[in-house]
């Protein structure tokens, strides 16, 4: 089969011809329709897990999918021959991932069933990213009126959490360039602010001298985020996903720190598609590449010249 793959930590990812996998005991084989490509997946290719979980070699890369059902394993109970699925495939050992033509997947993860009227490339840009955006909401547990300011607001978790936060009726202070005020605003970004903190927090704070209810960072390092975290008022939450909040810290402030370590299950899988479906929000789909376009793709992520969600087609 075709994937695309690194032969070791560090090596450049490319295309390549291996051995189709097959379905184990408690597992699914799915034929890729199309990946999802997230920051993810270069942090594994680099060895991110080196030391700490097992790997195969060549290591094939991705970690969001969807396509169908075509084996399972013995003792496989939640799916059938023929089932469209989509989640999140990352398993050990690491290295069986959705850049590829066929991908095996334990039933037991955060794999669920396309819902009707979402198309194949749509589900493969969901699971991470959004399960990711919907965990922060949770952890924010704000009502409607309250105030998110969502820093990096441009990339995929942002997007989602832009668009999943204006859904539930929260003013969203989206922090990205200007270049994509126009696809947040569509998304349902009340406000946009220029990444620079001086200026955004300045604003942030004439409009806001209590500080705001909620804040999701996707992106700065320690310092950048305790910066940040100056806009939340007392009582309220600061989440990153770069695991930088110093909860102690931010206590002493009256803050509230949570670090997003996101648990892909399932249920939190499908109640994220039925928020999607039910509010018919769009998946921010920014491009489309094929298998031979994926390595590129994914430098150009870790380079930081992508916005949105790229999604790998692999089979109609």
């Amino acid at each position: 089969m075709r994937a695309v793959a690194v032969s070791g930590f560090r090596a450049p990812a490319e295309l390549m011809e291996l051995p189709p996998p097959v379905a184990g005991p408690g597992e699914l084989l799915v034929e890729m329709s199309a990946a999802g490509i997230n920051p993810f997946d270069w942090k594994i290719a680099e060895g991110i897990f080196e030391g700490k979980r097992p790997h195969v070699m060549p290591l094939v890369l991705g970690v969001d999918g969807s396509g169908t059902v075509t084996a399972i394993g013995r003792g496989v109970t939640r799916f059938r021959v023929g089932d469209r699925v989509f989640g999140q495939f990352l398993h050990d050992p690491v290295g069986t991932g959705t850049y590829a033509e066929l991908a095996p997947v334990p039933e037991g993860i955060g794999i669920s069933l396309i819902p009707s009227g979402m198309g194949v490339e749509e589900a493969a840009a969901l699971p991470t990213a959004g399960m990711t955006a919907l965990a922060s909401l949770d952890e924010l547990s704000l009502n409607p009126g309250a105030s998110l300011v969502i820093v990096g607001a441009s990339g995929g978790v942002g997007s989602f959490a832009t668009e999943l936060a204006a859904a539930r009726g929260i003013r969203v202070l989206a922090v990205a360039r200007a270049h994509s005020a126009e696809r947040l605003r569509a998304l349902g970004a009340s406000e946009i602010l220029e990444p620079e903190p001086g200026a955004a927090l300045a604003k942030i704070r004439d409009q806001y001298p209590a500080g705001v209810d909620g804040l999701v960072d996707v992106m700065s390092d320690r310092p950048g985020f305790a910066r940040w975290a100056t806009a939340v008022r007392k009582g309220g939450t600061a989440a990153t996903t770069t695991f930088v909040a110093d909860a102690a810290s931010l206590g002493r402030a009256g803050i509230r720190g949570v670090n997003i370590n996101l648990q892909p299950t399932g249920e939190l899988l499908g109640r994220l598609a039925g928020e999607v479906v039910n509010h018919r929000l769009p998946i921010p789909l920014e491009r489309r590449v094929d298998l031979g376009g994926a390595a590129t793709a994914l430098a150009e992520l870790k380079a930081g010249r992508a916005s949105g969600k790229t999604v790998v087609e692999i089979q109609s």
